[in-house]
């Protein structure tokens, strides 16, 4: 994918030398005639660029409506029209596992007006809990423990049969603020289907992409 991406990039700025025209248009015009050539040797490469064209397109207009339907309950709350707002904080079970998509679906859910990403926890038997596990060398970890009772390396090898093993990570899951949720199964179900599932299509793109390549 970088290599195709590179090669694309190599080919706008050749175009405007070849052309002996130093302008954008030019190479706004190298980009696309790079687009073209390398889509046309690498089909996945139009098709990843253009479905992540696709998904910023729906972001921003995802955007807009969030913006309007936000904009029709303040002023309808401003001339004394009772409106029903439901605010909420929703765990939203992930099926993405890269860091990079992961924050962009968080990225992009913070951006649309009406709802927060809070944080990033995961599904451990049931339970939410926070996602990942401190460094041990963190600054004042150590102190926290003793604070907290938890034995630290010093204590667990004076009480070896208290050690537990590591747990398993579960599930990530990204808790969500919304001012309004009528249906948290229906609001769960939206953002999967509209954000994360097009991040995985995209993810499974490079991933074959990165696999064509070596």
């Amino acid at each position: 994918m970088q290599r195709l991406l590179v090669l694309n990039l190599f080919i706008s700025l050749m175009w405007p030398i070849l052309n002996n025209d130093f302008t954008l248009g030019a190479l706004l015009l190298g980009f696309i005639f790079g687009f073209v050539f390398m889509s046309i040797v690498q089909r996945k490469y139009g098709l990843y660029t253009f479905r992540a064209a696709c998904f910023i397109a729906f972001v921003l207009w995802a955007i807009l409506q969030s913006n309007l339907r936000l904009a029709a309950k303040v002023l309808a709350s401003a001339v004394g029209m009772q409106t029903s707002m439901r605010p909420g904080i929703v765990a939203v079970p992930l099926d993405l596992a890269n860091p990079f998509d992961i924050t962009i679906l968080a990225t992009v859910i913070t951006l649309t007006p009406g709802t927060l990403s809070v944080d990033l926890g995961e599904d451990v038997s049931g339970r939410l809990l926070p996602y990942g596990e401190p460094e041990e060398d963190a600054i004042g970890m150590e102190a926290e423990k003793d604070a907290l009772g938890v034995p630290t390396e010093q204590h667990a090898a004076q009480l070896p049969f208290q050690r537990t093993p590591p747990r398993d990570r579960g599930k990530a899951a990204l808790l969500v603020h919304a001012i309004d949720i009528s249906d948290p199964k229906e609001f769960r179900a939206d953002i999967k289907r509209d954000f994360e599932r097009p991040l995985l299509e995209l993810r499974n793109l490079i991933a074959e992409l990165d696999a064509s390549d070596t």
